[in-house]
């Protein structure tokens, strides 16, 4: 498996260095504003280097899916399939190489904030006073660990909606594999099960927790193992159909 895993990396390799390139002129953008004291300049770059983030994540977790689609849908399923691995090492590695990814696309932006906007505050001579209004937004009671299971929360959030998504292409490609608007079909399968989930997520929370606008590290933690649940649930169930009902 772990042969396959190396292969995943290597084939959204060139995504993620475009998207690399593409943040780095963003950030020379934001140091040259920095020292030519530009305010234009820094409040552009700084809107870029926000839309980065957000696209670069987002980018990265669908083209897992997009890639999955691909090896199922063109002649690199022969390929693929013809290897001596099983649907589910198969699937796991393109799991597992696309929540990697999230998660160190994610800590890498998050560090690049980090440092950006202390640089932003050093030049403007006003750094106490900037961690002293972070502390102010964010709430001074969370402690490092609510961060790292808010953090976690968010990673298990996303690779359950990749996972989703790769049970949406596997049933394209097997299930309805031939019919007429079997895409648009397996996007609504998609849609309808994000929903749902959502859903009953939400009315969880709210009879267990009762307020959900409030921090709750014991909400967070639910919500962790729900997405994990569901996860493995339709990780299983993708594996399976690609087993028994997928035809290469």
């Amino acid at each position: 498996m772990g042969n396959l895993i190396k292969y995943e990396f290597r084939k959204t390799m060139a995504l993620k260095g475009i998207i690399l390139v593409i943040t780095a002129i963003f950030e020379a953008m934001f140091l040259i504003g920095i020292g030519a004291d530009d305010e234009d300049m820094i409040g552009l770059s700084v809107g870029l280097l926000t839309l980065a983030t957000f696209f670069g994540v987002l980018i990265i977790g669908v083209f897992g899916i997009y890639t999955l689609s691909k090896d199922l849908n063109t002649k690199r399923s022969y390929m693929l399939f013809m290897t001596p691995h099983s649907s589910y090492s198969i699937l796991g590695a393109k799991l597992i190489e696309n929540a990697t990814s999230i998660f160190l696309g994610g800590l890498f932006f998050i560090l690049l904030a980090v440092v950006d906007f202390t640089t932003l505050a050093a030049h403007y001579g006003e750094v106490d006073e900037f961690f002293r209004l972070l502390r102010m937004f964010f709430n001074i009671n969370i402690e490092t660990s609510d961060w790292i299971v808010m953090g976690l929360e968010t990673l298990s959030s996303w690779t359950y909606v990749v996972v989703v998504g790769f049970f949406a292409v596997i049933v394209c490609a097997s299930l309805l594999n031939g019919r007429k608007f079997n895409g648009l079909i397996s996007f609504l399968i998609f849609i309808f099960i994000c929903i749902i989930f959502g859903k009953i997520h939400h009315a969880f929370l709210e009879g267990i927790f009762g307020d959900i606008l409030t921090y709750s590290f014991e909400a967070v933690m639910f919500s962790i193992f729900y997405y994990i649940m569901l996860s493995c649930i339709m990780y299983v169930i993708s594996a399976w159909i690609m087993d028994n009902k997928l035809s290469v």
